[in-house]
């Protein structure tokens, strides 16, 4: 038997005693990690308008990215596993309400971490869930948040999106992405807004907005 193999094995308690232990699992997950990051922010995508699907898509993969580490893991030692997990994630996805596919990955990656634990892989348990815990802080440490602005004429857009990105930009948002709707005559803006951003400070930096250029907006909470 191999080295990275026996390393990949994990037995039990025995495996808090054994720092290679540790660094293999921990490269394999922050590897995954690094992959799934490379993918989301791919160059071709550089450049171009950010809605909130884009944002949460990037999430998604990497999330998943280090979930699929975690699965191998415990295939690994236990082969036949794959399709107990196929098997549940399948049922999570289709048959449970988990809403979007990152809450699903979150929900799987817990059902994971309870594997391992049954499986005797308690190391593997233990730095799995210090490290998604880490990753979900890192994820969503950042508030993202969506401006959508109606009752504006079509012709005056151009105008309108310049001070509305003037007036949130002072009241400390980023502005990530803008999109037009036609057909509902709405303006929507992608944000980064500090934690705190309440709806109150949203109304008083839109009123810094010209009444010609200002029209009603909604902030779905």
């Amino acid at each position: 038997m191999g080295k990275l193999e026996q390393l990949s094995l994990g037995p039990g308690w025995y495996a808090f005693t054994d720092p290679e232990q540790y660094l293999h699992a921990i490269l394999v997950l922050a590897t995954a990690t690094l992959s799934g990051l490379a993918l989301a922010y791919h160059p071709v995508y550089r450049g171009r308008p950010l809605g909130m699907e884009d944002l949460e898509q990037r999430k998604t993969l990497v999330v998943y990215s280090s979930m699929g580490a975690l699965i191998a893991i415990i295939c690994t030692v236990a082969p036949s596993m794959a399709f107990v997990i196929f098997g549940i994630g399948g049922l999570m996805r289709f048959r449970t309400n988990t809403g979007e596919s990152k809450t699903t990955g979150h929900t799987i990656m817990g059902t994971m971490i309870g594997l391992c634990w049954g499986l005797g892989l308690q190391l593997v348990a233990v730095l799995a869930t210090l490290y998604f815990w880490l990753m979900i802080y890192l994820l969503e440490a950042v508030r993202i948040e969506q401006l959508i602005v109606a009752g504006i004429d079509q012709g005056l857009w151009a105008r309108a999106a310049d001070a509305y990105r003037e007036v949130l930009t002072q009241a400390g948002c980023r502005v990530l992405g803008q999109s037009k709707n036609f057909k509902k005559g709405q303006l929507t803006f992608t944000l980064r807004v500090p934690r705190t951003f309440t709806s109150d400070e949203v109304s008083r930096a839109v009123s810094n907005v010209p009444a010609d250029l200002r029209g009603t907006f909604d902030w779905p909470e």
